[in-house]
């Protein structure tokens, strides 16, 4: 997520993975370093599985995707090898994908038959695997009934770039842009994801006074639920000049949809309920750090953040560390790469303009910025994608890759009007992620 101010930028945001229940704060602390969609899946195929005797083969189904898959045999039996890694008792991957009925026979000899089907729907890997009994006369297995598994076990993780080496690359030389009113004022911040749980995208818009989510319909930001913020939380006695703000729509471990993380320097971060109906106070401004949720204290001194990213339930552990001493916007990704072995990615801006980026423990100075950052992995190659707003003249939404220490634009969308507010939306449909900006009294969304 991000940090804004009542000048046009200073939000951005990201997707969390921390849980909320209620409006009571039960994020994770477990460190940065989040496992690549393969190598979340394996393990937790495992788990589903329990103990499998030894000598089982696993074998893979053919890939069935929503998207085109010209190596989708390649990526299922990479699958199907680290899941046979993790079952352990000396277990084997065939090295090809097969039919039920084929693997039946592959397995006749070992002690079981471990049956992977995976599919790629609505922007996530899925796997689900079965634990059957072998029976090693071939006429037994004609003449007989299938005998029903003996534990049956599913994962699943959004696309990485892992997963995306198998697949055709995106482009990001073009872009849509659906537009739609507001009538929330200036707003300071923005983020995007699934509230409900119904597998569509939700929008979070946060002012001085006011907080609300919902969807673009017909031409207009149409709120599901608002709030005061005075209804939340109360003043705080020292402000900073600027007012700056966070948001973040953070999914549940549960899968049942999302809750709702935000602040403002004037009121202090809350956890929310989805109805905005309660509240509870955080130790600062919410962000994510890997996979838990991290908390920044504001510095009226400085009229900016300051300090590192702490856990919000613990104060004492620290998540990630800004390169920077004082920013007024920041933005992280954790991705995994190509490879598998992931990198937290930490961008702010300081007061001054100057744009610094942390990529694992290397700290590099990007050049300036507008006041509006965001960090994501648009294309989902591995590599993070920074989008900026203009740092002076006609303002302008500009995507870079980080190529190397240098940013290397890609794509850059004229915004007269001023750009408030930044976010990246999680992929929904099978798409890649889009860029949501608040303009001035209206909301894009860039595909």
């Amino acid at each position: 997520m991000g940090a804004g101010s009542d000048h046009p930028g200073r939000v951005s945001t990201l997707r969390l993975r921390a849980g909320l229940v209620a409006v009571a704060l039960a994020v994770s602390t477990s460190p940065v370093g989040a496992a690549s969609a393969l190598a979340a899946i394996a393990p937790e195929i495992a788990r589903g599985l329990g103990p499998v005797p030894a000598h089982s083969v696993v074998v893979v189904s053919p890939l069935v995707s929503d998207m085109p898959a010209p190596r989708g045999d390649e990526l299922v039996v990479r699958l199907g090898s680290l899941i046979a890694g993790q079952v352990g008792n000396m277990a084997e991957a065939h090295a090809r994908a097969e039919p039920f009925s084929v693997a039946q026979a592959l397995a006749a000899k070992g002690g079981a038959l471990v049956y992977v089907q995976a599919e790629i729907a609505r922007g996530q890997l899925r796997a689900s695997a079965d634990l059957y009994p072998v029976r090693p006369n071939g006429w037994d297995r004609i003449r007989l009934p299938l005998p029903p598994p003996r534990t049956h076990a599913f994962a699943s993780a959004p696309l990485d770039a892992e997963v995306r080496g198998y697949l055709p690359p995106i482009t990001l030389d073009h872009s849509h842009v659906q537009k739609a009113r507001h009538d929330y004022g200036d707003v300071l911040a923005v983020s995007c994801g699934d509230v409900d749980g119904d597998g569509i995208n939700d929008i979070v818009l946060v002012t001085r006074t006011t907080i609300a989510w919902g969807r673009l319909t017909a031409g207009r930001f149409v709120a599901s639920h608002a709030a005061a913020w005075s209804a939340l939380a109360p003043r705080l006695p020292v402000v900073l000049r600027e007012p700056l703000a966070t948001s973040a729509i953070v999914p549940r471990v549960d899968g049942t949809g999302s809750d709702l993380l935000a602040g403002t320097t004037d009121r202090g971060g809350v956890s929310l309920s989805r109805d905005l109906r309660g509240a509870a106070p955080l130790r600062g401004l919410p962000f994510l750090a890997g996979g838990a949720a991290a908390c920044v204290r504001p510095s009226a001194a400085a009229s900016a953040l300051e300090g590192s990213l702490v856990d919000c339930t613990d104060p004492g552990h620290t998540l990630a560390v800004a390169p920077a001493t004082h920013f007024d916007a920041l933005s992280m990704v954790e991705l995994a790469g190509k490879g598998g072995a992931s990198r937290l990615f930490v961008a702010v801006r300081e007061p001054s303009g100057a744009l610094r980026l942390r990529a694992g423990d290397k700290d590099d100075n990007l050049g300036s910025a507008g006041a509006q950052l965001v960090v994501g992995d648009l294309d989902e190659d591995g590599v993070p994608e920074v989008a900026t707003s203009a740092e002076s003249g006609a303002d302008g939404i500009t995507i870079a890759s980080l190529r190397g220490d240098e940013l290397v634009p890609r794509l850059r969308i004229p915004a007269p009007a001023g750009v408030r507010a930044l976010a990246v939306c999680p992929p929904e449909d099978a798409g890649p992620s889009a860029v949501v900006a608040v303009v001035a009294g209206e909301v894009w969304v860039v595909r």
